[in-house]
This record gives structure tokens, sequence and C-alpha cells, in this order.
């Protein structure tokens, strides 16, 4: 709005001093030029001209600012998410609302963030970052708050990138998403279709009492730290590479490791090393799309604490509607998960069967419902789930 003052006052000088006839012309001229700008700023700098694509593993409206040639980029997400659980309350929430603000400085610099509002009323920053691209393909480097690149649904979790109304459950156990920290890195294309990230990050932290740790309870989300004022006494390792094969075939995997004690006592080791990583593939190509993943973590390998968890899943979809504007996705998904999977008595693994459709009028919303039922290795009784969501991109 700033700049079109100066062009105001510019098209008023001229028409004081030009004759009649050719300060309408120049006048109309001017406004052709005044308009264009205000279009300009209004929609060209957001980076919102053409269709959503995902980039750099990001999904795709969180791409947007790799669009933009210089300025401001604005984006966003939301779902809101229906649960109907066996021997709970149904409850009714808008899950998340999400905005993504970007700034392109020049060629070589850019600044991206995603800010999200979760269940209407909690507030995270979920990355903010630096890119600096001046180099080559292959190195690029990157600071701030970022996401840990594991598994498919940390780094691209828009609603409109998976089908079922929540995130896999295995991802949100052993992964642990969404999963963001303070760090920096590089990160590039080794050739047309092999991709990577590596970054130095804060590392997770474990209990400090020594002997309230039990990773049945809640795997390793609270051990998450989400760059709040993070220890920072052990930094972590994280990578991913992906390799895109021809025909809509990807496979790939990742790795996190560091020591979760951050330098304090914990069970007689101040180390307590901590690895998580994945294997992935993809085959997505035409109406069907398959999912497969991987994912094993553990903690304290050698020390007092000695715990293994793992999880895996596989997911197929078949669009009813490949060719037209809008997709009919039936999918069905089966996996399991275990938070404790050195230790079989404890009859800790947990079967997940979702089946489920998600329509998308447009590829910038969705609706999905499925049921899944969670299955335990101990004998409880099996466990449904109705889910219900509305989600949408720009």
């Amino acid at each position: 709005m700033e700049k079109t003052l100066p062009s105001l006052a510019s098209l008023l000088l001229l028409a004081g001093m030009l004759p009649a006839q050719e300060s309408a012309q120049e006048l109309s001229r001017r406004i052709d030029q005044l308009a264009q700008q205000i279009n300009d700023l209004s929609l060209g700098e957001t980076g919102n001209k053409g269709d959503l694509q995902s980039m750099h593993g990001l999904g795709p409206a969180a791409s947007n600012i790799y669009a933009v040639d210089q300025g401001v980029s604005i984006g966003g997400y939301g779902e809101m998410l229906f649960t109907g659980e066996s021997g709970a309350n149904d409850q009714l929430d808008f899950y998340r609302a999400i905005t993504y603000i970007g700034y392109r400085f020049n060629e070589d610099w850019l600044f991206n963030s995603e800010i999200e509002w979760e269940h209407v009323n909690e507030t995270a920053v979920e990355f903010a970052y630096l890119d600096w691209m001046g180099g080559s393909d292959a190195v690029n480097a990157r600071v701030g708050h970022l996401l840990v690149p594991s598994g498919f649904i940390n780094e691209m979790h828009e609603p409109t990138t998976f089908w079922s109304a929540n995130r896999p459950e295995m991802e949100r156990q052993i992964m642990p998403s969404t999963w963001h920290a303070n760090g920096a890195g590089i990160w590039g294309n080794l050739s047309e279709n092999l991709s990577y990230r590596l970054y130095l990050m804060e590392g997770l932290d474990a209990p400090h009492d020594g002997t309230d740790y039990d990773a049945m309870d809640s795997g390793l989300r609270d051990w998450r730290q989400k760059g709040s004022k993070a220890i920072a006494n052990s930094p972590a390792v994280a990578a991913r590479v992906d390799w895109e094969i021809d025909n809509g075939l990807m496979i790939g995997a990742s790795m996190f490791s560091g020591n979760s004690g951050q330098d304090e006592d914990v069970t007689n080791r101040e180390d307590l090393p901590t690895s998580i990583t994945d294997i992935h593939a993809q085959y997505d190509n035409g109406p069907l799309r398959i999912r497969t993943l991987w994912a094993s973590g553990s903690i304290g390998r050698d020390s007092g604490i000695d715990e293994t968890m793992d999880g895996w899943y596989v997911e197929a979809g078949y669009d009813l509607l490949a060719g037209s504007d809008s997709s009919l996705m039936p999918f069905v998904r089966k996996g399991a998960y275990d938070l404790d999977s050195d230790n079989a008595s404890t009859g800790s693994e947990i079967t997940n069967l979702t089946m489920g459709v998600a329509w998308q009028p447009i590829d910038e919303i969705i609706f999905k419902m499925d049921s899944t039922t969670n299955s335990f290795a101990d004998g409880s009784a099996d466990e449904d789930i109705l889910g219900v969501s509305v989600g949408y991109v720009f």
C-alpha cells in the first residue's frame, strides 16, 4: 500500500501539467500500470500463482515460498476432526489451524515458517528457518527451527497428503510426529532422482530421575524439547535420503541419533544413546498409491536402560475418479507397533487396521471417513475408533 501513495500523487501532478487529451491518455496508462502493481503485490508475491506443489520434502502449501521470486508468501492448512471411540465420549475438535509465512529476500536467501494453533487454544511454532541456496543444487544450507526429516508424515503432514482422518498411529508413537527441533544443516539433490537432508539438531531430553522411565507409557513423545530453551549439552544428528525411481516408485531411509541424557545422570549413565531409524517406500502411479514404512528405536543400548521399540505399516488406495478434477480414494492400512519390543512377556504390541475413504472435490479440500480397530497382544478387548475429518490447504 505504501508503494501506491507516490503513484497516486504522481498521477495528480501529471494531470495538472498535461493538456486535457494527453492528460487523459497518460492517466489511463498510469492507472493500468498501478492496477498491475497492486495485482502483483496482492497476488504475485504471495506464492499462490499456480497449483500447489511439494518441494524439498515439505508439504504443498509449506512449499509456497519456493515459487516466489522475491517478497512475501502466505499459505496454510487446517483440519477439523470428529472421533467416536468405544468406551469414551465422542469428540469434535478443530484440531489444527496453520499459517505459513515466508519471505524471499533474493535468489539466494529465504525465510519460511509454520505457526500452529492446535485444539483452538494451543499455539506453537513448528518450523522457522533460513535457507541459503546460493550454491549448487547439491548443497544448500538451512538454520533455525526445523522439522526432523523422519518418516512420511513428520515433514509432509498437510491433510491432503494422507488419507486417514488422523495421522498413522505408528508414526505418532515411534517417530514421534510432529517432531521439530532447533538446528542447522545442509540439504540438496545429488542427482535428478536422489535427495538428502543432513542436520545437527537439539537432542531428546530423557527423564533425569533414573527410575521413572517406562517405554510402554508414551514412547519418546515426552522427550521432545520442541526448541523451547532446549538443553543443548549433547546434540543429535538427523539424516535422510530419498531415491525417486521411474514410474512413481520411491524408496528412502532416515536416522536420528544422539545422547538423550544431556550430560545429566540417567540410571548412572550421562549419555543414554538414543536412535530412531526408518526405511520407507512408496509407489504412486496413476490411480494406485501404495506406502510402506518400518521404523525402529533404540534407547540406552549397553546402559542401565536398554529399551527397543519398532513398528510398521502398509497402506494402499485406489482413486476411483482418476483422470478427473476430483479424487475418491478408498484405502486400507494395516500396521503394528510395540514400544517395548525387546520384552515379549509384556504383550505390549498393538495392531492397527484402518479402512476408509477420502474425497477431494478439488485438490485443496479433502473430506475423510474411516474406521480403525486396535488389537492388543495382552488380550485386552479390541478398540474401535470412527474418524471423520475435513481439511484444507492454500
